[in-house]
């Protein structure tokens, strides 16, 4: 038998643009098979669809053996006629909108839409949105296509810690993030304390004040420090939010009842800042994010009134090359200036501050915390190696430098989030390990 084999030599020929701009990005040659030709011409035509001329035409032909030249006519700039949603969103849509400059009638740019679907991508109940696909409408004009993927919308949290020295200790949160599909956020915490009593906290936020990107925000806060005492915390404040900066202000009151000791006051105006440089990743979130809040006001103790600052930071950065990933955060706060209240401190330990001590081992008046971590995992499930480091300025012992260190594994199933370890004050070795668990279930 016979076999004759047939082949056909592309040669590559120079590409050359005629015709009314704006332009395509051409390549400067192109082999001359059909396929290759019928790609240049729908790729051309796709990104004037992009651009918003879906009536564009294209037309190519040899001027010389080497050469082909493309002739593009964009046709009429069509206008935006309507942003679809094919997904089911429980958010409304005019809230999905509210930051999109581009309106129907108006001539499409996607320079716009882009913005507008990074910034919606920020919200806390988006997961995520677009790509956004362009189609022509009915109207002869636009029609986006946007399929969003939004968030629980909320969620319910509980810790649990145990130590062979505390035994059991654990609170638990509600979370809404988008109350009927509104943006609307409201949070409720409690957590039983050993002494008797429950420390609890509420928030309430009201987002688009008259259609700005201005938010309202309501806290209240109860905390027992002690057998017989309590604290008890009013705030609210003003946001601003600009990409990714929440600018903030507002004003509180802070009140204690010490047992057997004369009330404390705490009047105060706040200022903060809230930067946000992550992104969504296989592992979770990467990037950077940072908030500084700072307080002054008067303070009023058993026998004198005078002027009291505060201020708090929380920073954190998460990378991840392959399956391993590095990070560290930094929890700092305290007095800044003005005498010490007292019943003004921080209690720190357990789950959140420091790992590897029982819940709530010290009280600061001032404190800082560093906290880096290495990670192995190229999903959400991750084993985790932490280690906290920290400063704490108390009353009692003056600075203390405790240290933990401890493994861990966090993850992801279905609507469950967990955190669980184990981790020991460096000081005092495995024999006072103590281990956590926190679980959020998504509603």
């Amino acid at each position: 038998m016979t076999v004759i084999l047939f082949s056909v030599l592309l040669s590559t020929v120079t590409v050359k643009i005629t015709g009314a701009p704006p332009f395509p990005l051409f390549p400067d040659s192109v082999e001359t098979g059909n396929e290759q030709i019928a790609e240049l011409r729908d790729n051309a035509l796709q990104w004037y669809l992009q651009e918003g001329y879906p009536f564009a035409a294209v037309a190519m032909y040899f001027s010389h053996p080497d050469t082909l030249i493309v002739n593009t006519v964009p046709g009429r700039h069509a206008m935006l006629e309507e942003v679809r949603f094919p997904d089911s969103v429980r958010t409304d849509h005019s809230l999905l909108l509210r930051e999109m400059s581009l309106h129907p009638g108006s001539l499409y740019d996607p320079q716009p839409v882009a913005e507008w679907l990074s910034a919606i991508q920020r919200y806390p109940f988006i997961e995520s949105a677009g790509p956004a696909a362009v189609a022509l409408g009915p109207g002869g004009n636009i029609v986006l296509l946007v399929p969003v993927h939004e968030a629980p919308p909320g969620w319910f949290s509980g810790d649990l810690d145990f130590s062979s020295s505390g035994g059991f200790t654990g609170g638990g949160e509600i979370v809404f993030t988008s109350i009927m599909g509104t943006g609307r956020r409201l949070e409720l915490s409690a957590s039983a304390v050993d002494w008797g009593g429950v420390d609890a906290a509420g928030l309430y936020r009201e987002p688009w004040i008259l259609g700005s990107p201005v938010s309202a925000q309501a806290q209240i806060e109860q905390q027992v420090p002690d057998s017989g005492s309590v604290i008890r915390e009013w705030s609210g404040s003003v946001i601003l939010s600009l990409g990714n900066a929440d600018i903030s202000g507002g004003a509180g009151t802070w009140k204690s009842w010490p047992a057997d000791q004369p009330e404390e006051s705490y009047r105060y105006g706040s200022a903060g800042i809230a930067l946000d440089y992550t992104t969504r990743c296989r592992q979770g979130r990467r990037g950077f994010m940072a908030s500084v809040t700072t307080e002054a006001g008067s303070a009023a103790g058993a026998d004198s009134a005078y002027l009291l600052t505060r201020a708090e930071t929380q920073m954190s950065y998460h990378g991840y090359t392959g399956v391993l990933g590095l990070g560290a955060s930094l929890n700092a706060g305290g007095i800044v200036s003005g005498e010490w209240l007292p019943s003004m401190v921080t209690r720190l330990g357990g789950y959140g501050t420091l790992r590897g001590y029982v819940k709530d081992t010290f009280r600061a008046g001032a404190w800082g915390i560093v906290s880096p971590e290495v990670s192995l995992g190229e999903t959400q499930t991750q084993l985790y190696l932490f280690s906290d480091i920290g400063a704490l300025k108390t009353a009692e012992e003056g600075m203390r430098y405790p240290v933990s260190t401890g493994l861990g594994i966090r993850g992801t199933t279905g609507g469950l989030r967990f955190d669980a370890g184990s981790g020991f004050p460096l000081n005092q070795g495995l024999s006072s390990a103590r281990f956590y668990l926190s679980a959020v279930i998504n509603l």
